[in-house]
């Protein structure tokens, strides 16, 4: 347990028996089907893991259900990612202009003398260093705060409700050491989740299993993370309402 996170639970919910074995595969299918067609499944999987946070907010166990009202996953996925594309627009707008640098960088490289490139290249090195000094600082705090907006449209059903930064903000600072544990929990999960696939992939007998690893390591990790920051919403309101 961490600052009230059944771990135990939250890592095992999607293998728990047989039903949520075979719903968790769908999950697999659906995050194989983004190879194919880009972006639309994940508005899919987002509106499931959407679901699962409603069960958490609900004090219920999280578990696996049926894979039913794709439509409405759809749009519930959609409205995620809206509100999470809204509050990243300030790193796209620090990476847009990295990005036509290094893009940039390799044509002046192969047109410019020598001389010129002396002087272009400090000039690079500055916008990338400087873009990274600024992009970090900012970044990190972000994915610490989005998850509030995003559980407290989750809670109104309303998109509106996530850019009402002072209403969900509330919440967010009633348990902000909740928030940033349950950012801990995600990282250190992908991160040892992609450690054992770089491991998987040196081990050639295993590396066959890697058409289904990597498929099944984005519906697992996105189900780990709402269930995590729907139990640390709900303890935020569970504060809120014993203070008051």
């Amino acid at each position: 347990m961490i600052l009230g996170i059944d771990l135990n639970q939250i890592f095992t919910f999607p293998f728990k028996d047989a039903e949520s074995r075979r719903y968790f595969l769908i999950g697999c299918l659906v995050s194989l089907a983004a190879f194919i067609v880009p972006i639309l499944p994940y508005f899919v999987l987002y509106g499931y893991a959407i679901r699962i946070a409603k069960q958490v907010m609900n004090n219920e166990e999280p578990h696996m259900v049926a894979w039913e009202d794709w439509e409405g996953m759809f749009k519930d996925g959609a409205r995620l990612f809206g509100i999470r594309i809204i509050y990243s627009l300030p790193i796209f707008i620090l990476v847009i202009p990295l990005f036509m640098s290094m893009f940039a960088m390799p044509i002046l490289a192969s047109t410019v003398s020598s001389s010129e490139l002396d002087t272009i290249f400090p000039i690079f090195m500055l916008i990338v260093l400087g873009t990274m000094c600024v992009l970090v600082p900012i970044s990190l705090p972000l994915t610490i705060i989005i998850p509030a907006a995003e559980m407290y449209m989750v809670d109104k059903d309303e998109f509106a409700a996530g850019i009402r930064i002072r209403e969900w903000w509330v919440i967010f600072r009633a348990n902000i050491g909740g928030f940033v544990a349950a950012y801990a929990i995600f990282y250190l999960s992908s991160l040892v989740l992609t450690f054992a696939i770089q491991i998987i992939v040196a081990t050639l007998i295993f590396a066959c299993l890697l058409f289904f690893l990597v498929p099944a390591m984005t519906p697992y990790i996105m189900l780990i993370k709402y269930a995590v920051v729907a139990q640390v919403y709900k303890t935020s309101k569970e504060k809120l309402a014993q203070a008051a």
